[in-house]
Parts: C-alpha cells; sequence; structure tokens
C-alpha cells in the first residue's frame, strides 16, 4: 500500500491549536493567561475545496479493492482533528450480505425485491387549520361556558350571513404542507433532505413511508375538517391504491424520538425487532436460516459501533442505560433488521454532537451500498464531513423542493441564482439560509437573473425551470427497470416467473400486512413483557410492599370484624340466639351484634374492592409512556394490534396475582372473613376477574386520551361513579330507578355482589336459621338490597368476563385505529426576518461571588445491567473550572460526558462516588451548590401549558434575588 493511500480519509493538516484549546483537549485546567478573542474560520475559510475533496475521498474509498481498504477515520472541527474509527468498511458489509443471502440473486424477481425505484408525481399534502381558535389555551377558553358563547357567537353571524353553515364550530382553512412534489429516489442511492425548521422534512419522509393521514369523500374530493393529499406516489411503478401494497414491509421510518422498553439490552432489542420483521424461529426451521438471523443482528449491531454495550439496558431518562448517542443508533437499527429496500430517517442529529451524527450517517450509508438500498435521511445542520457522504441533497422551502441533485452541484446551481456561498460558512449551513430572509446577504444581484432575493415560491420556480428538474421529468416519464404493474401475473418466493427482464409482479412478501401469525406474535409479545416485569425489581419489591402492607393495615382497622361467631364483633350473640331456635324476643345485644357483623363484612368487602379500583387508577397514566413505543412498532408493522394487547394482559398475571395475593391473603384472614377453601379460593378468583374488568376500563381512557392529566381526571371522576354506585355508600334497595343502570353496569357493584354471596352464603353460616324465616346469611343480603341465592357468585363471573371481552375489544379498536399525535400550535402568518437586527435591550449587571469549581480523583461505580460485575464509569478525573474561563467537555459517545457532569451536579442517586469536588476551597454542600448552579440537561422537561416568556419569568423569580 502507498503512503498516500494509506493515510486516513478525509484528514488534511490544519492550523496548530492555540495553547488554550490544546490544555482542554488535554484536559488541564491550569490558570492561564486569557487569550484575545478571535473569530474562528471554518474549514472552508482554509480550504475552499474541502467538500469536494471529502467527496473524492468518499468515491475513492467505495471503488478501492478490497486488499487496499483500512478502517477509515474522519476530521471533524474548525482546525482541530477528531478522529473516529469506523469498524465495518463497506467492502466486509458486502461479503456479510452476500454471505446472508441479501445482495446475492441477480434474477429479476429476487432484484426487484431489492431494488425498489420511489416516484413522486405532483404531490401536495394539506392539513386544516382552525383558524378562530385561542392561540394560548386556558382553563377559561377551553371550558363548556366558553364554547357555549363561542357558538351562540358563531350562530349570530350565520344568521347575518357572515358565515356559512358549514363553519359553525369554527372556520377551517387548509394548509399546504407538501406543494406539488415530482422527485426521482433511485436504489442505491442516499438522500439527504434539508431545509429551514417547519419546510415540510417530516412530512416528506412520512409521505414516502405512507405514514400521513389522508381522508376523502366517495367522489375523491378532500373532506373540509381533515387532512388530504394528492398526486400520486408509486414504488416500482405501484402505488398502494393498485394493490394490496403494504408499505411498511417496504418502507422503513426512524422517527425523531428514542421510544425504547428500558430494561431491555440492545441486543435483545434488535432480536425482538428481528424476530417481528423477519419472523420467529420455529423448531422446523433450519439451522443455516437461525444462523442467517444472528449473522443479521451481528451485522446491525457491529455497523452502528454497539458491540461495546450490546449487552447493556438501552434505558431512559428516568432508569440508566447507554448513553444518548448509543440510544439513537438502537433507533435507527431497530427499525433497519426488517432490511427494507427504502428507509427514512428523521432528523437522528437530534441532541447528537457532530461526531455522533457523522458516525450514524456513516453507518446508514455503508448500509445503503452494501445492501443496494435506499436511504434518505433528513437533517437540520450537518457538518461537510457529514453532508459529503451523501449522493444527493433535496433541499425543502415552505413545502416545495428548491433543489434536487448531486450534492457536487447544488454550489453552483444556487450560484447561478446569484447566490454566493461564503468562505466562513459550511455548504450545509449555506443551503440552510439561502431560502430564508439571511439569504439576502448572500445574494447578488450582478449575478442572478433577477435583482431581489427569491421568495420560495421563486426558488421553487425557478427549480422547475432549471435542467435538475427537467431530469426529474424525464426520468418520471421513463420506464421503469422492474415494473410491478405490467403484469398480473403473481410473483412469490424464487420460483416465482418473470415474463422478461423488467416486467415483474410485486412479490408476496410486499404483501404481507405481518410475517408473523397472531399465536406467534403473542409469544413474542408475552416473553418481551415478563422480561421487563421481571427486571423491574424496584416495581416490583414496591408494588408487594405496598400492597402487603395496605392489606395489613386496612385489616387491622377492622380486626375480626366480619368474623361469625366471633366476640371481637359481638356476633357470638347472634350465633347463640339462631343455635336456640331463635326462642323468644332479640336481646338488644344480639340486634348490636347483627348491625356489626354486617357493617364490618361489608366494609371489609368495600375496602377490598376499593383499594384494587385505586391500585387501578394510579398505574393507568404510567400507559401513556407505553403507548409511545407501541405506535413505533405498530406502523411498522411488528406485530397485530390483538397479539399485543392479549400478550401484554397475559404476561401481567404474575404480577396480579402476585398484587391480589399480597393484599388479599392477609386481609381475609385478619378481617375475619369466612375461613373455608372454597371461599377463599372464590374470594381471589372474584378479584383476579374484577382487577381484569378495571384494567380494561381503564385500559380505554389511556389508549384514547392525548396526556397523562386527562387519564387521571376522567379516570378520577369514573373513579367517583363507580364507587358512588357500588352498592356500599347508597344501598342497592335505596338507588334511584333511573339510576339503577349504573348500578348494574358497574363491576365494582359485580364484585361486592359475588363477594357478600360467598362470605354470607358459605358453609360459616349454614344452620343458623329461625323457623319459618330465611336463613342469617341470606337476611344480611336481603337487609342491605343485595341478591339472594349462590347463583349470584357465577353471575358475578358471567357479568365480569364478557365485561373484560367487551373493553378488551374497545382497546383493540383504540390500539389498531387511534393515533395521538402531540398537538402542535400553528402560528398565524407573520413576516419573519431571521437576519433583522433586533431592538437593543437594556443593560443590567447582577453582582455574584465568582466560584472555582475543581475535582480530584472522582471515581464513579454501578452494578452492570445484567450481572453483578462492577463498572467504573468515571476513573480518577481530576480538573478544576475557574470563574470566567469557558471549558469544552469532549468525548465520544459513552466517553463518560453526561457521568461527569451529574456527578460533579449532585444527580446520580445510585452507583458509588468516591473523590473530593470542592467550591472556592470549601468541601462542595447541596444546598449552596444547588444555590449557586445551574445544570441544562439533555432532556427537555417543560410545562407544556406555559409560554416561553412565563417559563423564562418563573425561573428568574425562582432563582434571583428579590431585589
Amino acid at each position: 500500500m502507498s503512503e498516500e493511500e494509506s493515510e486516513p480519509v478525509g484528514v488534511e493538516e490544519g492550523p496548530t491549536p492555540s495553547p488554550t484549546s490544546a490544555a482542554a483537549a488535554e484536559g488541564s485546567f491550569e490558570k492561564m493567561p486569557k487569550p484575545v478573542r478571535q473569530r474562528s474560520k471554518s474549514v472552508q475559510a482554509t480550504r475552499p475545496d474541502y467538500l469536494a475533496s471529502l467527496i473524492m475521498a468518499r468515491d475513492a474509498e467505495r471503488v478501492a479493492p478490497v486488499s487496499e481498504e483500512k478502517p477509515a477515520t474522519v476530521a471533524e472541527g474548525d482546525g482541530e482533528s477528531v478522529v473516529t474509527t469506523r469498524v465495518l468498511t463497506v467492502r466486509e458489509m458486502k461479503r456479510r450480505y452476500s454471505a446472508l443471502n441479501i445482495a446475492k440473486g441477480e434474477d429479476s424477481v429476487a432484484r426487484s425485491r431489492r431494488e425498489v425505484q420511489v416516484r413522486m408525481k405532483g404531490y401536495s399534502y394539506n392539513v386544516p387549520i382552525l383558524l378562530d381558535s385561542p392561540s394560548v389555551k386556558t382553563v377559561l377558553n377551553q371550558s363548556p361556558c366558553y364554547a357555549a358563547t363561542a357558538f351562540f357567537g358563531h350562530l349570530g353571524e350565520v344568521l347575518k350571513k357572515e358565515r356559512k353553515i358549514g363553519d359553525l364550530f369554527g372556520y377551517y382553512e387548509k394548509k399546504a404542507i407538501l406543494k406539488d412534489i415530482n422527485l426521482v429516489l433511485k436504489p442505491g442511492t442516499t438522500y439527504l433532505v434539508m431545509g429551514p425548521p417547519g419546510c415540510g422534512k417530516t412530512s416528506l419522509l412520512k409521505a414516502i413511508a405512507g405514514l400521513l393521514p389522508s381522508d376523502t369523500k366517495p367522489n375523491g374530493e378532500p373532506k373540509k375538517r381533515k387532512p388530504s393529499s394528492g398526486g400520486r406516489i408509486e414504488y416500482n411503478g405501484v402505488s398502494v391504491e393498485d394493490v394490496d401494497l403494504v408499505l411498511q414491509n417496504l418502507v422503513s421510518f426512524v422517527g425523531q424520538h428514542d421510544n425504547h422498553a428500558p430494561f431491555l439490552t440492545v441486543r435483545e432489542t434488535f432480536e425482538f425487532a428481528s424476530q417481528c420483521r423477519n419472523g420467529v424461529n420455529s423448531k422446523k426451521v433450519a439451522a443455516e436460516v437461525v444462523e442467517d438471523k444472528k449473522l443479521s443482528e451481528n451485522l446491525t449491531i457491529d455497523g452502528l459501533d454497539l458491540a461495546v454495550c450490546a449487552d447493556t439496558f438501552v434505558g431512559d431518562a428516568n432508569n440508566r442505560g447507554v448513553s444518548g448517542g448509543q440510544r439513537r443508533r438502537v433507533t435507527v437499527g431497530e427499525m433497519m433488521m426488517g432490511q427494507n429496500p427504502v428507509a427514512c430517517a428523521d432528523e437522528i442529529s437530534t441532541g447528537l454532537d457532530a461526531a455522533v451524527t457523522y458516525d450514524i450517517a456513516r453507518s446508514i450509508v455503508d448500509f445503503s451500498k452494501a445492501a443496494g438500498t435506499t436511504r434518505l435521511v433528513s437533517l437540520l445542520q450537518p457538518g461537510p464531513e457529514t453532508f459529503s457522504l451523501f449522493d444527493e441533497v433535496i433541499l425543502l422551502a415552505e413545502g416545495m423542493v428548491i433543489y434536487s441533485g448531486p450534492i457536487e452541484e447544488v454550489v453552483d446551481y444556487f450560484a447561478s441564482l446569484g447566490y454566493q456561498q461564503p468562505h466562513t460558512m459550511d455548504v450545509a449551513d449555506f443551503l440552510q439560509s439561502v431560502a430564508t430572509p439571511d439569504g439576502e446577504m448572500m445574494f447578488r444581484a450582478e449575478d442572478s437573473p433577477r435583482e431581489k432575493h427569491y421568495s420560495s415560491e421563486e426558488f421553487a420556480e425557478a427549480f422547475r425551470n432549471s435542467e435538475f428538474h427537467k431530469r426529474i421529468e424525464r426520468q418520471l416519464a421513463a420506464e421503469y427497470p422492474f415494473d410491478w404493474g405490467k403484469t398480473k401475473a403473481v410473483a412469490s418466493d424464487e420460483e416465482a416467473p418473470a415474463t422478461k427482464d423488467g416486467e415483474v409482479a410485486c412479490p408476496d412478501d410486499f404483501k404481507r400486512k405481518y410475517i408473523n401469525s397472531v399465536w406467534s406474535a403473542m409469544g413474542l409479545n408475552i416473553r418481551r413483557h415478563l422480561i421487563l416485569l421481571k427486571r423491574d425489581k424496584e416495581f416490583l419489591i414496591g408494588k408487594t410492599i405496598e400492597n402487603f402492607g395496605m392489606g395489613i393495615g386496612m385489616a387491622l382497622i377492622f380486626l375480626q370484624a366480619a368474623a361469625f361467631p366471633s366476640k371481637f364483633n359481638g356476633s357470638d350473640a347472634v350465633a347463640e340466639y339462631y343455635s336456640n331456635d331463635c326462642e323468644g324476643e332479640a336481646s338488644w345485644s344480639v340486634m348490636i351484634g347483627f348491625d356489626k357483623l354486617l357493617a364490618g363484612t361489608y366494609s371489609s368487602i368495600f375496602l377490598t374492592a376499593f383499594h384494587i379500583l385505586l391500585g387501578t387508577l394510579t398505574g393507568t397514566p404510567d400507559e401513556v409512556d407505553t403507548r409511545l413505543i407501541y405506535y413505533k412498532h405498530a406502523n411498522a408493522r411488528f406485530y397485530q394490534a390483538s397479539a399485543y394487547l392479549v400478550g401484554k394482559q397475559i404476561s401481567q398475571l404474575p404480577l396480579l396475582g402476585m398484587e391480589i395475593l399480597a393484599f388479599g391473603l392477609p386481609f381475609y384472614f385478619i378481617s375475619g372473613l369466612a375461613y373455608t377453601a372454597g371461599a377463599f379460593f372464590t374470594y381471589l378468583a372474584m378479584l383476579i376477574c374484577y382487577k381484569f374488568a378495571l384494567k380494561m376500563l381503564y385500559g380505554v381512557l389511556a389508549m384514547t386520551l392525548p396526556k397523562k392529566a386527562h387519564v387521571q381526571g376522567v379516570g378520577t371522576f369514573l373513579y367517583l361513579l363507580l364507587t358512588l354506585f357500588g352498592g356500599f355508600i347508597v344501598y342497592p334497595s335505596a338507588i334511584p330507578g333511573y339510576w339503577s343502570w349504573m348500578f348494574w353496569a358497574n363491576p365494582m357493584s359485580w364484585a361486592m355482589q359475588g363477594m357478600a354471596s360467598n362470605q354470607f352464603l358459605s358453609s360459616v353460616y349454614a344452620g343458623y336459621q329461625c323457623p319459618e324465616s330465611p336463613p342469617l346469611g341470606a337476611q344480611a343480603l336481603a337487609q342491605r338490597g343485595w341478591k339472594v341465592g349462590r347463583e349470584w357468585i357465577g353471575y358475578s363471573f358471567a357479568f365480569m368476563i364478557p365485561y373484560c371481552f367487551l373493553f378488551g375489544g374497545v382497546v383493540w379498536l383504540a390500539l389498531k385505529y387511534v393515533r395521538i399525535e402531540p398537538e402542535r400550535q400553528h402560528l398565524k402568518k407573520k413576516e419573519v426576518a431571521i437576519g433583522k437586527v433586533k431592538k437593543k435591550a437594556n443593560e443590567f449587571n447582577i453582582p455574584f461571588i465568582p466560584v472555582d469549581l475543581t475535582f480530584d480523583n472522582l471515581v464513579y461505580e454501578v452494578i452492570a445491567s445484567t450481572s453483578k460485575d462492577t463498572l467504573r464509569l468515571l476513573n480518577e478525573v481530576s480538573g478544576a473550572f475557574m470563574a470566567g474561563r469557558m471549558c469544552a467537555l469532549m468525548g465520544s459517545s459513552g466517553a463518560g460526558k453526561t457521568t461527569l457532569m451529574d456527578v460533579i451536579a449532585m444527580r446520580k442517586t445510585s452507583g458509588t462516588i468516591t473523590g473530593k469536588i470542592e467550591l472556592n476551597g470549601f468541601d462542595q454542600e447541596r444546598t449552596s451548590f444547588l444555590r449557586s448552579s445551574g445544570y441544562v440537561e439533555q432532556f427537555d422537561v417543560q410545562q407544556p401549558e406555559l409560554t416561553i416568556r412565563e417559563t423564562v419569568v418563573f425561573s428568574a423569580r425562582l432563582r434571583l434575588d428579590a431585589n
């Protein structure tokens, strides 16, 4: 290998780092003279051909012989080199794909599965916006009184003919999100989607993935209050309207947010995704197929550089796991386990540094080149190294395409319109700004056909008249390399016939809604949720202690209050009176004992039903968080909604049984309920059915209401109704007839009916009967208005079991058809001037005491996720942060940047911390440190109902002195 070839790809010798940057890079924080601050120049300033050199290096690497390949490095930053090592080369990935039979096969059917061309012809997408709604929601303008006032106001406008009758409940206007999109996406090509915020990048990717909702009337016209789309999107010549094409088998979508099960490891997350997308490994499957799937998982793990944390929990904001960059890679890899021909990744750089963004983008591009698939990635401000990885760029502005073509020609194209890229600005930053008001500063009228800065519509019109768009029009009119719409023949597997080259039918693999049967998918969900349940030890221990403590505590309040016969509640006098065939008048002690027996028994039964209802209410809001994970899996066709629902409920049986036993076992015997085996096990079975009925009822709320606060509010109101009409606060005989339907539709009343019948008609009360009078147990039931007869125990089960299926069906419908997206606030149109000079604010000075923070030999150790090994996350770290100086804490993903800041900020609540932290020479003390410091974490946790100004003012008033 020559000396030139052995140099790292994309790395050039830059300017010598300053002493300040060198000291920071080495971790030394010794006090130095304050340097004169100068404006740092971009890479483009010293190397105008930097992007061209990166593109040349990229192309040279892709065609390099296997023997000449070596792990590549990349330069990051302005003038300083931050080296990142690749784990797998494109050639190595191609070799592994060949071993997996993914890249092999040259017959037209096999190639058509892999090489899918996507064409968008005049595609548009519009959403309705309610214009006369309040811009900021408050309790007042969301109240029924406000709605009624607005309705009558609109009605008056209708009578005055100032408003149409169709706008009685609000005036809607269609807003164009995407406008007349024409694109051709070729297999084996990677596309970078760019544009300023709100330009339609996410909508474009979702449109390709088939995730945009669109409703039309039977005649094809769009509905006024529903989103609508126009135009056509074709995949190898067919669209969803032509054939039963399931786009999730064809196109995968990687969302902006990392929603994962926190207690699954990286490897387990990929295994679950692989089994859902590629099929469950049954005993009849050949060993080679099982090995291929393992190789596929390992390829994804190695290609995304996740081998080092493959057996670590993914974690989330509340549970320790992998780093933020690694979690983002898990999100990308999970959606790519199905090896779909087309993949769309939306804003994968959110919250990540440039180096991690480069690594993830490099992995996506390498996968695309190795497998010959199409990849679209939207990024906001990629660095030049990341930008150079892609083949073409699609630039959007206000929902319109203003450029689509090779990245090598984008600068020259805008130069022909009069926009010159500044030497101090990267290409990506230039493209982000060119269609905004800031682009006016880069406009040169002498080099442009126009005399002033282009608007978004004018940019789109210029592109439609360009050679690039004409090339797209020629490609849209050309024949497909593999046209699924030319023949009606059914192609399945490798033996499917093809008429001739270019004419193959849509493979059946892309028409299957789910790769696994309902039973297989159900088994996958049961195993997954059982693993999650087993590993959430703090939750299990807490629930056990809670239920056991509540059972003992509540039972001690009614100690032996339901026992019969017993001296604790005076029921022994009742038993003696009935044993003597009720001779004479009942004494005062007999009447008091009978009343105490009824009060104690019914109170014990009610407390049991009340405790289970309360536990269900408090646990329901947590289901809102798991809903996001389900949406991601359901949108990718991982499993059926029924498989998820049934599998999850079955996996909850151990937890439910533990809760029932922990509460019911001590409560039953301490309170003195019937000491017979039959009555005890009937009692437990009744509680299990009652718990399931409540879970299904409250599950409807969790799947249909948008926020936890809504679930808690509506759930509390429902809890009040169930308790009020449960038969204890108001006796069944005292409930008015017009409210009796609430009693009979209430699972709590049926549970109390069953438990009361089970208690009073048990063998404990057998033989206690006066002549010509009903038995004692029957009198106890009839006195409060309950039905008499042991058959009512069976009726209680007969009601609650169908009740579970009824509301389980409602939950299934909600899982299948309801998608609750975060509500976005549509601002009114205003003139946005990004480059406009703002009015200078009044200067003020807040006095404070400067603080020098030093730390010495910090060590932080934790227990590993899946073993008892000790992991040292910080290893004798020392440093000093001096007042008046800014320090950049840098390192690769997983290096411990966040961990160090968490330890210094006293945010770690687990693990072992040793070392010394001082402020101005004094030991760190919690109260004073929190008072003199601020910590901006990775995750954005804000009160959503507050505006930006209200949030800042609230924080300032809490943290600043009164003066």
